[in-house]
């Protein structure tokens, strides 16, 4: 039997994709094995939102080069769709894959060989691409694509270049996939996107996001719903009211901030202010005291002073986040900010990152330690060690404890005994 191996780079939309090619190939006859084992097929599905990740897919694509000499070679996703020639130059490479042709790599490996290497198809990311339930082999919690492209025209953001508009899934499908994802044993759903918040703006007759949310709540199999990454003025009232009463949707919320300065938050085309990002965070741990909150920031974007540095600081330090990611700019080729004065020099935003940083780790620590003492809710997803196990709750909080493996991919209550700020230890509680 033939065998594919997969690397992702990226967001969780990416993961929920390479699950999806992985669920082709093996429908096609293929064998998933993890990456590094031997195989007659590598494909690598990439991202760039930023330099170092544009340099990652590079050093991935020669990586595998050498380790798998004899492996045919695809490169796809977003990486591939915007830099086709430079992925080209690096050589040893058949199939060169866009956005939404990444999902016909299965149909083009069985044309034969017709095609000459390297194949280079780009996308016209006009309709939505979803063929399968994805094969999540080495995951207990399952992605759900629900929605894809992005209409925001962010500054800083090639996403919209590499995928395009935003656009939905149909109800139906999503639930159609949901079910699938949940007879193969997933009790976590995760519903995930470019822009989920934009769900449905673009369907006949429009939809919500909200209304994924219920219709997903409902199907039976699936125990815990999470949402990726909103937007702050998607987190209206209905969605927090509705998620603070259900007792399967994650109180764990993602929701970029960028900047602390509305200066920059004009300059980088974002659509609130500090102000409403702050009522927002705090309406959240009201409703729901105790929930996960994240936030991601970009420091050093074109025109950020030292004072609007430090209202960013201000900022994250009154607010009760729970985590923050935390980005140095990276300018992107075709975007509005590459173009802008006032670029923050490589030190001056290593200097800033290190304090959002340590602020952010902080939190973090504090968070864990608050919880001591609570007994939580924990997705029990792999073996760490002999006798142990490790998982998330609902807030997204890792968690280990000394119990027995047939707990994995099982939800289970637990005391929280101990934290540090990257892991809480815990006991087991009766249920």
């Amino acid at each position: 039997m033939k065998k594919v191996c997969f690397h992702t780079l990226g967001c969780k939309l990416n993961q929920a994709e390479t699950a999806t090619l992985a669920e082709q190939f093996d429908r096609y006859g293929v064998q998933v094995v993890p990456f590094g084992e031997d195989a007659d097929w590598c494909i690598i599905n990439t991202c760039t939102v930023t330099q170092k990740t544009d340099y990652r897919c590079r050093q991935i694509i020669r990586r595998v080069k050498k380790i798998f000499p004899n492996a045919r070679i695809a490169v796809v996703g977003c990486y591939a769709q915007l830099n086709p020639d430079k992925i080209s130059e690096i050589g040893g490479v058949d199939f060169i894959l866009g956005s939404d042709r990444k999902f016909e790599l299965v149909k083009l490996i069985n044309s034969g060989p017709a095609l000459k290497p390297p194949v280079v198809l780009q996308s016209d990311n006009q309709d939505f691409q979803n063929p399968a339930a994805g094969n999540f082999w080495d995951h207990t919690r399952a992605f759900l694509k629900i929605q894809d492209g992005c209409d925001s025209g962010c500054a800083y953001c090639t996403v919209p270049l590499a995928r395009g508009r935003s656009r939905s899934d149909s109800l139906d499908h999503i639930v159609k996939v949901c079910r699938e994802l949940t007879q193969k044993g997933h009790k976590e759903i995760v519903l995930t996107g470019v822009h989920i918040g934009a769900y449905g703006k673009d369907l006949v007759p429009p939809l919500q996001l909200l209304d994924v949310v219920k219709r997903v709540h409902e199907i039976e199999g699936v125990e815990r719903v999470r949402l990726s990454s909103l937007e702050p003025l998607e987190v209206d009232d209905s969605l927090i009211d509705w998620i603070a009463d259900s007792a399967k949707v994650c109180h764990h919320f993602h929701i970029p901030l960028q900047s602390g300065a509305d200066a920059v938050l004009k300059r980088m085309n974002r659509n609130y202010s500090a102000h409403l990002f702050e009522k927002i965070i705090n309406k959240l741990r009201q409703k729901m005291p105790g929930c996960g909150l994240g936030a991601d920031i970009i420091v050093g974007f074109p025109g950020e002073t030292e004072r609007h540095f430090q209202q960013t600081v201000s900022l994250v330090e009154r607010l009760p986040l729970t985590y923050a990611h935390v980005f140095s700019y990276s300018a992107r080729p075709l975007t509005a900010a590459a173009g802008f004065e006032g670029q923050v020099s490589a030190a001056e935003t290593r200097e800033r990152s290190a304090v959002l940083r340590a602020i952010a780790q902080h939190k973090k620590k504090n968070f864990y330690r608050s919880l001591v003492n609570t007994v939580v809710r924990v997705l029990w997803e792999e073996q760490i060690a002999a006798g142990w196990l490790a998982g998330w709750t609902d807030q997204y909080v890792r968690v280990k404890a000394k119990i027995s493996t047939d707990k994995l991919n099982q939800i289970t209550r637990a005391k929280i005994i101990s934290a540090t700020d990257k892991i809480a230890c815990a006991e087991m509680v009766a249920d």
